[in-house]
């Protein structure tokens, strides 16, 4: 199992037994966590086969890489990261995270987490370029993605849709060259 380990977080390759545990159905149906993920479509009256056959999906995809985000301090599971869309061909994928576990929200961990992630997709996937959006609500995003170097590309005007107000979805890109250490 493939494991990367940072100062205070571990990444570990998203298995079974995190799809199958309780907190990250919970996380999936949390208001705040999906709001930020801008996956409203999760509150609905989603069953848990229809999430389960979208991961078990993700894992078998030759175009992802999902990881399970664990503490280092004391090994909980708390969120996800995931490098998707890759295109292999181009030489670009996307990047997505979600720290569920409210207790570690706040703390700096997804600079940790993106960098670990980033990282691994220009070393060891041989990636040129990755992509990340978030909305402009989000400022720890922001301050997460341009601390490392993130390039704001651009923002789509009143693009999304967040507890009955629209929100710019910005969009941003980095290439190896660009990252901050």
């Amino acid at each position: 199992m493939l494991t990367i380990v940072g100062e205070r977080v571990i990444l570990r390759e998203f298995t079974k037994e995190n799809l199958y545990d309780k907190e990250y159905y919970n996380w999936l149906r949390d208001i705040e966590v999906i709001n930020e993920l801008y996956k409203i479509d999760y509150l609905l009256s989603i069953d848990f086969e229809i999430i389960e056959s979208y991961i078990l999906n993700l894992l078998k995809s030759k175009n992802d890489c999902f990881f399970a985000i664990y503490s280092k301090q004391s090994d909980q599971f708390i969120g996800t990261v995931k490098l998707g869309h890759i295109d292999w061909r181009a030489s670009h994928c996307d990047i997505g995270i979600m720290i569920g576990d409210k207790d570690f929200r706040g703390i700096g961990l997804s600079s940790e987490v993106v960098k670990l992630a980033v990282n691994y997709a220009f070393d060891i996937l041989s990636i040129r370029k990755i992509t990340a959006g978030t909305s402009q609500k989000n400022l720890p995003m922001q301050k997460c993605f341009e601390g490392m170097g993130f390039n704001k590309d651009g923002q789509l005007r009143k693009h999304l849709l967040i507890n009955g107000e629209f929100y710019d979805h910005l969009l941003y890109s980095l290439f190896k060259s660009e990252l901050k250490k």
